[in-house]
């Protein structure tokens, strides 16, 4: 959620064109390199053949290695790390303070690009731990698995669709501050997926560094990462919720469950 009110630029005065040009191409950077950094990760988790990725080389499972102990340490480092950019980041105290430095149209840019690198870095410098602990191989059962990892990606593309990209990315935002208006923020609704599970993009997440036909140690311990600031991510998340969309939410929440779907009753439309 981005705060709301006037940005400090707009209180300080109107911005001039080069100004508002320039904030704009920052969002639109910001949405461009993230789907960038998300090809990457489906060829990291899903680790792809170096003949078919010739341009990329470490994946979870390929690439160079310090050795366990400090792949561990390492991989903890940057996992700790990415956790703490989504979550820190995230918080409406933290928002408040960078918005002190830079216009509220362009909060949510920052926080994207700030993502993007994170997770960019947690890949690149990431050390493969190649202990296996399962591998289907050349099998159906192989092809079965890694059906289940496209449908995770499908599940977290369909969810950015449904609740809009626009302002999840922070572009609505970056064009507000392009034609120089302050940015509103949609309210809350349920519709699609979100009548059946409340976090599908956690859902689908969990899916997809989870979800793996050949496991290993590495793997495990970047998927129990994501999952730990899952759970912690989410707690705040739902707080955050609560407090800004009140009594609505909550009813949401006794309606919808968390993270499994559940079909046979769905949550009707909701507005904050």
């Amino acid at each position: 959620m981005t705060a709301e009110g006037s940005s400090p630029a707009a209180k300080a005065g109107s911005p001039g064109i080069v100004a508002r040009v320039l904030g704009f191409l920052y969002g639109i950077s910001a949405f461009l390199i993230f789907w960038l950094v998300g090809l990457y990760l489906v060829i990291f988790l899903g680790n792809f053949p170096p003949q078919e990725t010739p341009w990329i080389e470490p994946t979870v499972d390929v690439g160079p290695s310090l050795g366990l102990v400090p792949a561990v340490i390492i991989n903890s480092a940057l996992l700790l790390l990415f956790g703490l950019q989504h979550s820190v980041m995230a918080r409406a105290h933290v928002k408040a303070w960078i918005e002190r430095f830079i216009p509220t149209e362009l909060e949510r840019s920052t926080y994207v690009h700030a993502s993007n690198f994170a997770l960019l870095a947690l890949m690149v410098f990431w050390q493969p731990i190649t202990i296996e602990l399962w591998n289907l191989g050349d099998t159906v059962a192989e092809d079965i698995v890694f059906a289940g990892f496209g449908i995770g990606w499908g599940l977290l593309l369909f969810s950015w669709f449904t609740i809009g990209m626009g302002d999840l990315f922070g572009l609505r935002q970056s064009w507000a501050w392009l034609r120089n208006q302050p940015y509103e923020p949609v309210p809350f609704k349920t519709h699609w997926i979100y009548r059946h599970v409340r976090h599908p993009l956690y859902l689908g997440t969990l899916m997809v560094v989870w979800i793996a036909p050949f496991m290993t140690v590495g793997h495990v311990l970047f998927a129990l990462g994501f999952t730990i600031y899952i759970a912690i991510g989410m707690r705040y998340e739902e707080r955050d919720l609560v407090r800004n969309h009140g009594e609505s939410y909550r009813e949401y929440q006794q309606n919808v469950p968390a993270l499994f779907p559940r079909f046979g009753r769905r949550a009707t439309d909701q507005d904050a």
